[in-house]
């Protein structure tokens, strides 16, 4: 049994347009993925592809208009009031911007120590202090910031302090939505390497959202790749770096920054492409795949069954 199991997930959102029509945009389109414990799942796609709506449903903070979210076997994805409280002390999330998550006016102390007043209401106040104290430590951050306020410290030790807040009720999941993307290289590397160390330790499972596909490499043990809301290709992260098979997921990773400029390569006809259409039938990136053929018209976007699955009637071959 999968630690979280998302089934056929969609999510739509209504908006007026100037001409007086109801406009409508799928966001999140039958998606579907599972986490198993101490494993690390990452969904990377372009800006409005849909991946922080998915991470945000999986967290209810938002409300699914279909499918399914079950946590450790429990489905989720209705709960309300108290059965839902009680399910969040085992999932938590860490947020792209370090300063707009953290209260401005609330003392670290306090904010590091406001999930266990709601989840653990039997601690009293020194228990809840010498827990905070615990999880900053274990954070790399010492016990001068718990009297301090947010505006007080950097973006990296911001983040480290967002980090201890969703590490202390102990959960078994963190979804992290872009987590390193508003920091400095440097501080972005001791980050990820925290958050390796504290899943090694605590058997933690990740399901880590993100544009940058060399964070992605870095971090993940599975990668799915989302575009117009749907997951077009999924599989072993080492497997899909070394061969993908959607055109999508080539031009993403032929965008990448390269080391050295020998390593640069040609871009591709996707890449170098500056419409932003998506077409309303068939498959959703054929308007802008230099491989697309007549039959991509009819086709429905379903992924293949085996482990490196693709919604692609045309897969790329793997490079010589």
């Amino acid at each position: 049994m999968s630690l979280l199991s998302v089934k056929g997930l969609c999510k739509s959102f209504h908006a007026g347009s100037w001409s007086g029509k109801d406009h409508i945009t799928r966001a999140v389109d039958d998606v579907s993925f599972d986490i198993e414990e101490g494993e690390t799942l990452a969904i990377v796609g372009e800006s409005g592809s849909g991946k922080s709506t998915t991470a945000r449903i999986v967290m209810r903070l938002l409300a699914a208009d279909a499918g399914r979210i079950a946590l450790m076997g429990e489905d989720i994805t209705y709960l309300k009031g108290k059965a839902m409280r009680n399910m969040r002390k085992h999932m938590q999330m860490v947020f792209q911007d370090p300063f707009a998550s953290l209260n401005p006016r609330m003392r670290i102390v306090e904010t590091v120590g406001e999930g266990l007043r709601v989840h653990a209401p039997e601690m009293n106040a020194k228990q809840r202090r010498e827990r905070v104290i615990e999880v900053l430590e274990h954070c790399g951050t010492g016990v001068e910031a718990l009297d301090r306020y947010p505006h007080q410290f950097s973006g990296g030790q911001r983040q480290r302090i967002g980090i201890a807040r969703a590490l202390a009720v102990s959960p078994r999941l963190l979804v992290l939505d872009e987590p390193v993307s508003a920091l400095d290289v440097s501080v972005q590397a001791q980050i990820l390497n925290l958050l390796s160390d504290l899943q090694n330790e605590q058997k933690l499972a990740y399901l880590f959202i993100s544009h940058d596909l060399s964070v992605i490499k870095q971090v993940a043990d599975r990668v799915a790749v989302m575009f117009a809301g749907r997951i077009v290709e999924q599989g072993n992260a080492e497997v899909i770096y070394a061969s993908p098979k959607h055109p999508y997921t080539r031009a993403l990773l032929d965008a990448r920054p390269v080391e050295h400029p020998a390593q640069r390569k040609k871009p591709t006809d996707i890449a170098v492409r500056s419409e932003e259409t998506v077409a309303k039938s068939g498959c959703a990136f054929r308007l802008r795949c230099p491989y697309a053929q007549e039959d991509c018209e009819a086709f429905d976007g379903a992924l293949s069954t085996d482990d490196h699955a693709f919604a692609c009637l045309h897969p790329l071959k793997a490079e010589s």
